[in-house]
C-alpha cells in the first residue's frame, strides 16, 4: 500500500489510512522526529514525511487535541511525582494506626494532607449492643436485602429508625449534629467482597461488628487505577495499601483515593461524611463537565 501521494502545497502527501496513523501518534504524544523517520522507512520523501507531520500539526481538530492531550500528561506527571515521593517515606507505605489522636493532630497530619488513618477510639460503644447486634440490624434491613452487601442513609430509611435516634458522633472529629453527619449504614453478610470504588468525600468509617479488609489506593494513582480497570493485561499495576478494620475502629477513607473491601464473616459499619470543621467536607466531582477555553480573537 502506497503511503504518499502526489498533491498540493499545504495538504497532506499522505493516504487516509496513513493520516490516521500520523494523527493517532502525535495525540499519543510520538516525537514528531521519530514520526518523519518512519514515513521515509515506509517510502515517503523526507520533503513528504516532515511535510505531512507539519500539515496535521495544523490541522485545527489535531491542535486542539494536542494542547488538551499535553495538558493531561502534564497532569499525569505530576501525580507520578506525589506517587515517588509518597514511596520514598522509610519502610513499605503503610496506613498509620492509632490508640489516641487529638482531633487537631487527626485534621493536621491526615485530613488535609489526604491520607488515611486508622482510629482505635472505640466509638461503638457508644452504641445500644442490642439495637445493633447484627442479627437486629439484618431484622431491620429485611432477608433480601440482607443477602447482600448495602449502604443505606440512616436518617432516610424508616426501617433504620430505631438505629438513627440512638446515632451519636465522633467529638471532635464529626460534626456534633448526627443527622448533619450524613451517616450511613454499611451491611455486609459472610463473604462479601466489594470492588475498588473512588472515594468523591472524605468518609469517617466506624466499625461495629466483623472484621473489614480493606484496600485503598492513592488519589495519584488516577491513570493507573483507570488504564487497569480498562485495559487487561497492564504491566504497571497501583499502588495499594493494606489494612483490617476491627470492632471499635475507625479509617478515614480520604476524597479521591480508591477502597474496597471484603468481610470474610461478615460486618456492620457507620460512616460520617461531616467533620469538625467550618467547610465540612469537600467533593470530587467525578463527572463535572470543563468550562469552554477562552475565546480565539476576531478578525
Amino acid at each position: 500500500m502506497r503511503a504518499s501521494r502526489e498533491v498540493d502545497a499545504g495538504t497532506s502527501p499522505l493516504t487516509p489510512e496513513w493520516r490516521r496513523w500520523l494523527v493517532e501518534n502525535l495525540v499519543r504524544g510520538a516525537s514528531p522526529k521519530e514520526l518523519v523517520a518512519s514515513l521515509e522507512k515506509a517510502g515517503v520523501t523526507p520533503e513528504q514525511a516532515q511535510r505531512a507531520v507539519e500539515v496535521e500539526q495544523q490541522e485545527p481538530l489535531v491542535a486542539g487535541a494536542l494542547r488538551a492531550v499535553g495538558m493531561q500528561r502534564k497532569l499525569e506527571g505530576l501525580l507520578d511525582v506525589y506517587a515517588e515521593l509518597f514511596q520514598q517515606t522509610e519502610g513499605p507505605p503503610r496506613v498509620d494506626r492509632h490508640d489516641a489522636l487529638t482531633p487537631a493532630a487527626f485534621f493536621e497530619r491526615y485530613y488535609f494532607d489526604n491520607l488515611p488513618v486508622v482510629l482505635r477510639e472505640g466509638w461503638s460503644a457508644s452504641l445500644e449492643s442490642r439495637a445493633w447486634s447484627r442479627e437486629d440490624v439484618a431484622a431491620l434491613l429485611g432477608a433480601r436485602e440482607a443477602k447482600h452487601a448495602c449502604c443505606v442513609p440512616l436518617f432516610e430509611d424508616p426501617r433504620l429508625e430505631s438505629l438513627a435516634q440512638g446515632l451519636t458522633t465522633l467529638r471532635g472529629f464529626t460534626a456534633e449534629d448526627a443527622r448533619a453527619c450524613e451517616p450511613r449504614l454499611w451491611w455486609e453478610p459472610a463473604g462479601a467482597e466489594v470492588p475498588l470504588r473512588a472515594g468523591r468525600n472524605n468518609v469517617l468509617l466506624a466499625q461495629v461488628h466483623g472484621e473489614r479488609r480493606l484496600q485503598l489506593v492513592p488519589a495519584f494513582e488516577l491513570r493507573r487505577v483507570t488504564t487497569a480497570s480498562s485495559e487487561s493485561g497492564v504491566d504497571e499495576a497501583p499502588l495499594r495499601l493494606e489494612v483490617t478494620l476491627s470492632p471499635g475502629e475507625c479509617v478515614l477513607l480520604p476524597v479521591g483515593w480508591w477502597y474496597g473491601f471484603s468481610a470474610p464473616d461478615g460486618g456492620v459499619a457507620v460512616s460520617f461524611e461531616a467533620f469538625a470543621l467550618p467547610e465540612p467536607n469537600v467533593t470530587w466531582d467525578v463527572d463535572a463537565e470543563p468550562q469552554p477555553s477562552p475565546l480565539p480573537p476576531r478578525d
